[in-house]
């Protein structure tokens, strides 16, 4: 008795084909029934299901957000023209769950391009907005004061986003981006409200000595007493930026600055006597 190649069971010899699976079964199995005790996979099974190419898994999806996208719509707004004839409070709900369908095709269709992703979704919900705003009778974003607010804040992030994609920085640049970032958007927004540098100058002159110190840190990559000496006069910068911004003078940094110049001094002396075996220009990485 012969046996089927692919799923094993007994097959009469007048046979060609397995009455259970359909392979055929080869010739030498029908000739030679007794070669095995149980019959080897000389065949490979077909696949169930043939796998889908790029462009059908696209349509694919497209299909179903639009079908979960259209049939709450159709509903909505069929339920709304029955009782109202005319179109009321499904407005509030086709408008974004249209917005939703399009946030869900652009990311499937751009989640490999974060930069097109975010600018794609921020559109989205500006359209989205825009278009409730106007049913409201409200304002629109695009023509309201709030228009040059969120120019700035789009642009700060897409920024930073860009310089995280493209160079794909450790934690100390990560932190640099982010800082500048976080200033550029401080200074942007401060000029918007006053048409000039205020309040916004104070934190400018907290946050550039730590924006220098991170970059010493990052160009250094090492742990020893020349950071806390650059520390220190780095400190040193802080208080007499802040001094200048809040009273336009050199008043009481004065006094700190001699004590944090003193220990600076004291470290990189420190240092020099440690490591006095090492060239002068190395040991303070200059």
């Amino acid at each position: 008795m012969a046996y089927c190649p692919r799923c094993g069971v007994e097959i009469e010899e007048r046979l060609s084909d397995c009455p259970l699976c359909g392979t055929g079964i080869p010739e030498e199995v029908r000739e030679n029934p007794q070669a095995s005790e149980f019959p080897e996979d000389v065949i490979l099974p077909k696949p169930m299901y043939r796998k889908m190419e790029a462009r059908q898994r696209r349509k694919l999806a497209a299909m179903v957000i639009a079908f979960t996208a259209l049939f709450p719509i159709l509903l909505t707004l069929g339920l709304d023209l029955r009782a109202h004839s005319r179109v009321t409070w499904s407005f509030f709900v086709f408008v974004p769950l249209l917005g939703g369908a399009g946030i869900a095709w652009v990311i499937f269709h751009y989640r490999r391009r974060p930069v097109s992703l975010f600018n794609w979704l921020i559109l989205i919900l500006l359209a989205v907005q825009s278009l409730i705003d106007l049913r409201l009778g409200e304002e629109p974003l695009f023509l309201s004061p709030a228009l040059p607010y969120f120019l700035v804040s789009f642009l700060a992030v897409e920024l930073f986003l860009m310089f995280m994609i493209r160079r794909r920085p450790g934690v100390l640049g990560t932190l640099m981006a982010f800082l500048i970032d976080a200033l550029f958007l401080t200074c942007a927004v401060d000029y918007l409200v006053s048409s000039g540098l205020g309040w916004s100058l104070i934190v400018l002159s907290a946050g550039g000595p730590v924006l220098i110190y991170l970059f010493y840190l990052s160009k250094v990559r090492k742990r020893g007493i020349n950071l806390a000496g650059f520390f220190c006069l780095d400190l040193t910068l802080m208080l007499a930026a802040l001094d200048l911004s809040t009273s336009t003078q050199i008043d009481w940094s004065a006094i700190t600055a001699l004590i944090f110049l003193t220990l600076a001094m004291l470290f990189y002396t420190l240092h020099l006597v440690l490591y006095n075996d090492v060239d002068w220009k190395k040991a303070l990485h200059l």
